[in-house]
């Protein structure tokens, strides 16, 4: 696990949450799921850049959680990309 990572994570994590005024109840457990499973910026950058769609087309209300599932759809996505 990335501790750098997990901090980049969570920072922008809290900028989706500043930007659709929600609140990501398990922000925590997503940056560690992210942290545990790259090593790489660019991948957990580009896995937050997702999730920030997510969150845009799935708020409703003033606090969601992002579901694991989802997190395994992002992340299986990114790894088989062959482009």
């Amino acid at each position: 696990m990335s501790s750098t990572i997990e901090d980049s994570v969570t920072a922008h994590l809290g900028m989706i949450e500043s930007v659709y005024e929600v609140k990501i109840r398990n922000k925590s457990e997503v940056s560690r799921w992210i942290g545990d499973r790259t090593d790489e910026e660019k991948t957990a950058l580009t896995m937050t850049m997702a999730l920030n769609t997510w969150v845009m087309m799935n708020i409703g209300g003033v606090s969601v959680d992002i579901p694991n599932g989802v997190l395994d759809l992002i992340h299986y996505n990114l790894i088989h990309d062959n482009r």
